[in-house]
């Protein structure tokens, strides 16, 4: 019995298996000026350029109240996962952004747009999954 053997035979399946759970499906990239400003508002117009599109797995975390000092608010924390397909999500890294396209077991999640808080680091795992922070 070699148990690294084993772990990287069966490796193959069970990135199968995680990739079965992502039933949501999402783009993700960075938001870039295009062309001039506009005359009239000065604003510049924005374009969305993806660098992947396709199945992922929105994973809301533990749902932390801590009490803030400033005023004494209660300020609600989640800690929220995404995972993508290891094979076709490389070109995903720390502070892109998530836009949620669609979802079979959520209704509200299609529109939610998150930032990716964090570089994924592993070996030997069966889905690249990043901490986000919900911005919309």
């Amino acid at each position: 019995m070699d148990l690294g053997y084993d772990v990287l035979s069966a490796l193959p399946d069970m990135r199968r298996q995680a990739e079965s759970l992502m039933t949501d499906t999402a783009e993700v990239g960075t938001w870039s000026k295009a062309g001039p400003p506009d005359e009239a508002t000065g604003e510049y117009n924005m374009v969305f350029t993806p660098v992947y599109s396709g199945k992922c797995r929105f994973k809301a975390g533990s749902t932390a109240v801590n009490r803030v000092d400033a005023g004494s608010q209660l300020l609600v924390q989640q800690q929220n996962t995404i995972s993508f397909p290891i094979d076709t999500s490389t070109a995903i890294s720390k502070d892109m952004i998530v836009r949620m396209l669609t979802s079979t077991t959520d209704p509200a999640l299609p529109g939610v747009t998150a930032r990716i808080k964090g570089p994924f680091v592993g070996a030997g795992l069966t889905a690249r999954r990043f901490p986000v922070e919900v911005t919309s």
